[in-house]
């Protein structure tokens, strides 16, 4: 048996009910690409400001984002990695798109895992792959 954690943190109180959940989702793409590390993945929801921070201070853009994820370790290592998600964002994406907050939430949060198992958005080509397999766990997500 692998040896894996997945941790939550939220400032915002009423989301402590998305708990197991989130767990879920993180354990479906973990599974579904065959991740076979051990560690400590965390989740954090926060808010626009946070997330601004985080952008400023590592990607030096001034700005707020939806998701960050950072790799802490590799596949050995106790603490692998770290998705940051902004609550704020997610429920005016899922407006501008149409979706539930749910479902924009979920797609978050998986974008940020793909992210630390290696998938990039950087150009059209990989951004497609990881919206198909965004999709793909979204639906997987739906019919469970």
């Amino acid at each position: 048996m692998v040896y894996r954690r997945i941790e939550i943190y939220s400032n915002k109180k009423e989301r402590k009910v998305f708990l197991k959940w989130i767990r879920r989702i993180c354990e479906e793409v973990l599974s579904g690409e065959n991740w076979k590390g051990k560690g400590i993945l965390s989740v954090v929801l926060g808010d626009d400001a946070m997330l601004h921070e985080l952008n400023l201070k590592f990607l030096k853009k001034d700005r707020p984002t939806d998701v960050m994820a950072f790799s802490l370790g590799d596949d050995e290592e106790e603490v692998w990695g770290e998705v940051y998600v902004s609550i704020e964002r997610a429920k005016e994406q899922a407006l501008m798109y149409n979706v539930s907050f749910n479902e924009e939430l979920a797609r978050l949060i998986i974008h940020g895992v793909l992210h630390l198992l290696g998938y990039d958005d950087r150009d059209e080509s990989s951004k497609k792959e990881m919206k198909e397999r965004e999709d793909y766990y979204l639906t997987k997500l739906w019919q469970i």
